[in-house]
């Protein structure tokens, strides 16, 4: 008995440790995130070009506050390194110069507000198009008639009465007047339960396929050019008259490859429709594949260093809500690094 209530101590003990440990962590990680979140904002700060010495003075005592600052900051300055566009992009505007530097001294005051007008429109510009640029979806969702941000998974009611469930960073536009039931998938991945109606036929249009049912349940994912059914019979067919109709039954799906609509392949359901139960089952799948689940988990761009990357495989079990997990996965499973900065982009290198 006196040993067992010893060992209970000692689990307890230990139990007790894990936990200090577990939220020492918690704090650490939070701390990074937070020095990651205020070195991206000093950084764009630093790309305006009207960036005044006092904004420059209050980025150095920043910077020198907490060893952690710099830190963030290098990660960030190696994540823009990556994107040469964009770094190019924002050179140009000569942010970099030297705080000392002096001014050039305005002549007349119309041509300092020219200046200033300029200047104004290069950052309103150049915000635009880096916010296009993390958030690729930010158009289509704006165009759009339902949609999801990345990391959001939504439930709607069509209003013909089809059940309509939206994985994260999707968009959908849907025409059901007449004798029309038409849906267009502008971006990502939606799971269907058609509303039966003989006399309205259902398509939907994602990219080169489309998909026409009576009544059932399936899947369209956009990027992968991808229809698989739960239930019923779908037809599908390439945007391309000369492509299909192919008839799928339930657990088949079928792919566009190289502008050709594949064979009819049989898929486990538990993996194939596990995104709608919050978990994504990735079995030997390829890092490419793994980054467009990546960008559907979380706000931001994620990068492939090298291209050769993406030959790499990944296998394992992830919960929707946890993009940390995944990229743990990578580093631990395959010996990648990474680095991110939240909402932004994340990088995968060797």
């Amino acid at each position: 008995m006196r040993r067992g209530r010893a060992a209970l101590a000692i689990t307890a003990d230990a139990f007790a440790r894990e936990c200090a440990a577990m939220e020492f962590a918690s704090d650490d990680s939070k701390d990074r995130e937070r020095a990651s979140r205020e070195a991206t904002e000093w950084f764009v700060r630093l790309q305006n070009p009207l960036a005044t010495d006092d904004t420059r003075r209050a980025y150095r005592d920043w910077l020198m506050a907490d060893p952690a600052h710099r830190e963030a900051i290098r990660d960030v300055s190696e994540l823009w390194g990556a994107l040469d566009r964009p770094a190019a992009q924002l050179a140009s505007t000569g942010w970099h110069r030297s705080a000392d530097e002096p001014a050039p001294r305005p002549r007349r005051w119309f041509a300092t507000g020219s200046r200033f007008a300029t200047a104004a429109v290069v950052v309103v510009a150049l915000a635009g198009g880096l916010a296009v640029w993390r958030d690729p979806g930010l158009l289509d969702r704006a165009f759009a008639d339902v949609a999801t941000h990345p990391g959001e998974r939504r439930e709607v009611s069509l209003a013909d009465g089809t059940l309509a469930v939206l994985d994260g960073d999707t968009a959908l536009k849907s025409h059901m007047s007449g004798p029309r039931r038409d849906v267009t998938v502008l971006r990502g991945r939606v799971w269907l339960d058609v509303a039966r109606d003989p006399a309205r036929p259902f398509t939907v249009h994602a990219g080169g396929v489309d998909a026409r049912v009576l009544g059932t349940a399936f899947e369209v994912n956009r990027e992968a050019a991808a229809v698989t059914v739960e239930r019923g019979e779908v037809a599908v067919s390439g945007v391309d008259s000369r492509l299909g109709p192919v008839k799928l039954t339930a657990w088949q799906r079928v792919a566009l490859q190289d502008g050709t609509l594949g064979a009819p392949v049989t898929v486990d359901p538990e993996q194939m429709f596990a995104w709608r139960r919050g978990l994504i089952i990735l079995d030997r799948a390829p890092l490419s594949q793994v980054v467009e689940e990546l960008d559907k988990m979380a706000p931001g761009r994620v990068l492939i260093a090298d291209p050769e990357l993406k030959r790499l495989t990944l296998s394992g079990a992830f919960r929707t809500d946890e993009p940390g997990a995944v990229l743990e996965a990578l580093r631990s499973a395959l010996g990648l690094r990474t680095v991110s900065v939240p909402g932004f982009a994340t990088l995968i290198y060797r």
